[in-house]
């Protein structure tokens, strides 16, 4: 099979649905916090910042699912192995539904002891655990949608993710509106729009990945053989590489959710202030996570060709993007969010705390590109180990310099703290890269299984 050389043109095409889909993602999060800063106050707000970072201790959590299951898939196809691609999609939803079920059924232990850890108002503390309660039920299938779109990444197929976040974003927006502005629901009403939207969006993306590979692909029942699904080796591969993301992702919850927590022990204006600032910059890491996923898709076919100057020029190319792109994020934070955070913010004192420290959330694109970048490397070729090694370091380092500069310098220190989170995380991983370009053109076969040797 004839293999086509990466060109700009390719990256910009896999990549602008990714943009767009991406930049939709974390939308539920920002419509949520307008229509509260629209309607309620700060304590209201601080209890929906605490209640997203519950949250997204699960949520986050099982990230990992889809990031496997996109490196698996591109390996797959890279090698030409349709069948095993169909396989991983069928292993990765039954774990994302199974891992979203254990969570609802297990709402009330987890919620208070998720709220045990937290340092807020009794006031945002309330509005956090009835916001909670409500998304948790959301969950299996938020989790299971990551193995969907993780699927249609690693295939090459942004468009269809363009469509299922497009659908999500403007149910989530509509549903939150008529809950809360509409009949008055507060808190409950975002939670509860956010949890039916995530259904819906799931039911949506099930249907067009059935539809494309029942057109472009033969479908074989034998596939869905338990025997097949749960085969020991390839089922631990997915597994191991879970396991050791999982890990990855829960560094990175506890280090954004200490970045909220240290806030919140400078009061509830700070706290809201700070989550405010928090969704412009996971807005904008998603959009830069557009090229990171094109990376993703086209080093797991690199790895799976076993081609060392395919895997070269696909970080170079979607690295120019990125790189470009991360400046005019910066840019327009700067320019357009006084505006932005007027328009969304009614409070006066999270108002003023917001717009004092924009340029420190400003600065996030710039520093936080190339972790993104070399996050999408590391899945596509499937190092999950790396990656969680590079995780626990960093979290460390980020603990230590906020240990010592927030009570030094306060929210200042706070911020200060966070940008050296991100530089550690880049840097930390970065001391992996010449052992994965060397496995490469050793032609090892880089097994999720065999990751922790």
């Amino acid at each position: 099979m004839t293999q086509t050389v990466l060109t700009r043109s390719q990256v910009w095409s896999k990549s602008w649905p990714l943009v767009f889909a991406n930049g939709l993602i974390p939308f539920a999060g920002v419509v949520d916090t307008a229509v509260i800063g629209l309607s309620g106050n700060a304590a209201d707000l601080a209890g929906v910042a605490l209640g997203a970072a519950v949250f997204g201790i699960f949520y986050w959590g099982t990230y990992a699912l889809r990031q496997s299951t996109t490196g698996l898939v591109a390996q797959a196809l890279g090698a030409g192995n349709i069948r095993e691609s169909q396989l991983v999609l069928l292993r990765s939803a039954l774990l994302g539904l199974g891992l979203g079920a254990i969570v609802v059924l297990l709402n009330q232990p987890l919620r208070e002891m998720a709220f045990s850890v937290l340092q807020g108002s009794d006031a945002a503390e309330t509005v956090g655990k009835s916001y909670v309660r409500w998304r948790f039920f959301g969950t299996p299938a938020a989790i299971a949608l990551f193995a969907v779109t993780g699927w249609l990444i690693g295939a090459g197929l942004p468009r269809l993710v363009m469509v299922i976040y497009i659908f999500l974003a403007v149910t989530n927006a509509v549903l939150d509106v008529w809950f809360v502005l509409g009949l008055g629901w507060g808190p409950d009403g975002v939670a509860i729009g956010t949890s039916i939207a995530e259904w819906l969006s799931l039911i949506l993306g099930l249907g067009l990945l059935i539809r494309h590979i029942s057109k472009n692909y033969h479908f074989s029942r034998a596939l869905l053989r338990p025997s097949l699904i749960f085969h020991w080796v390839p089922f631990w591969n997915l597994v191991a590489v879970n396991r050791d993301l999982f890990i990855r992702s829960m560094c990175m919850i506890v280090g954004f959710t200490w970045f909220i927590n240290s806030g919140a022990r400078q009061g509830d204006a700070i706290l809201a202030g700070n989550q405010i600032l928090l969704q412009f910059i996971t807005v904008w890491a998603f959009v830069l996570d557009a090229f990171a996923y094109t990376a993703e898709a086209e080093t797991g076919r690199a790895v799976g060709r076993k081609s060392v100057a395919d895997l070269n020029r696909a970080v170079r190319l979607t690295s120019e993007f990125a790189l470009g792109c991360a400046l005019v994020c910066s840019v327009l934070t700067l320019l357009a969010g006084p505006m932005v955070l007027q328009a969304m913010i009614k409070d006066q004192e999270a108002l003023h705390a917001a717009l004092t420290f924009l340029p420190w959330g400003a600065a996030v694109p710039l520093l936080g590109v190339a972790t993104w970048q070399l996050d999408g490397i590391f899945v596509g070729a499937t190092r999950s180990a790396a990656m969680r090694n590079s995780a626990l370091a960093s979290v460390f380092i980020y603990l230590a310099f906020d240990f010592w500069l927030a009570p030094a310098y306060g929210n200042a220190g706070v911020w200060a703290a966070f940008l050296t989170y991100y530089i550690a995380r880049s840097g930390t991983l970065a001391l992996a890269w010449p052992n994965l370009k060397r496995a490469i053109a050793a032609g090892k076969p880089i097994k999720p299984s065999r990751l922790d040797h």
